[in-house]
């Protein structure tokens, strides 16, 4: 039986806050500052994980304060968290305790459009930078995304782990083989100490 890999958040988006907070001055001569905004917008309205609903800012009266560790309480056995070294790295781990392989498609990783911009601007892998969110196996897949949603968790079923040990990145005809994770992006730009961007 074949386990899907689910991402369950945005890459990049924890480290592009961090980024725009740190460099806001910088950006601000580059980007809308509106625009900028809408990242910290996004977090305060939804969270890191959510469509509409936030363990921060939940703005539905009808309905109990999200915990988001109540919502994945009942995948215990078959999720990992997405953090530090981005998603890349927490798929790359996940198979390496498995002893596994993978095969994901980058397109389908939920990500936010000024996430991707400030990324290129620095010209930094948006799917190596911190991240917060989880990854989760399923064999019913679309089953898991719907019961997720509902709650609104933002997923994205982005492949599969496989039998053998090879780590890819498939893109249509070309692959590419996922190496050993490196250090986070995130200390390309921001020159903190390591818990002082990680630890918040």
């Amino acid at each position: 039986m074949i386990r899907y890999i689910i991402f369950c958040g945005y890459a990049g988006l924890k480290g592009s806050l961090k980024i725009i907070e740190s460099r806001y001055s910088e950006l601000g001569r580059y980007f809308n500052k509106i625009y900028l905004e809408s990242v910290v917008s996004h977090i305060q309205d939804r969270g890191y994980y959510g469509r509409y609903l936030s363990p921060i800012n939940n703005d539905r009266p009808d309905r109990e304060p999200v915990n988001i560790s109540d919502i994945f309480a009942g995948f215990s056995d078959n999720i990992a968290e997405v953090g530090e070294g981005g998603i890349l790295k927490s798929v790359y781990e996940l198979a390496k305790l498995k002893r596994c392989g993978f095969e994901i498609e980058i397109k389908k990783i939920n990500t936010i459009q000024i996430c991707i911009e400030v990324c290129e601007y620095f010209g930094i892998n948006i799917y190596r930078l911190l991240s917060e969110g989880k990854l989760i196996t399923a064999e019913d897949p679309i089953y898991t995304c719907k019961l997720l949603e509902n709650r609104g968790i933002a997923t994205s079923i982005i492949g599969h782990l496989s039998d053998g040990l090879d780590k890819l990145i498939v893109d249509k005809e070309v692959i590419e083989y996922v190496n050993r994770p490196t250090q986070d992006e995130i200390f390309k730009v921001v020159k903190y100490e390591r818990e002082d961007i990680i630890g918040n």
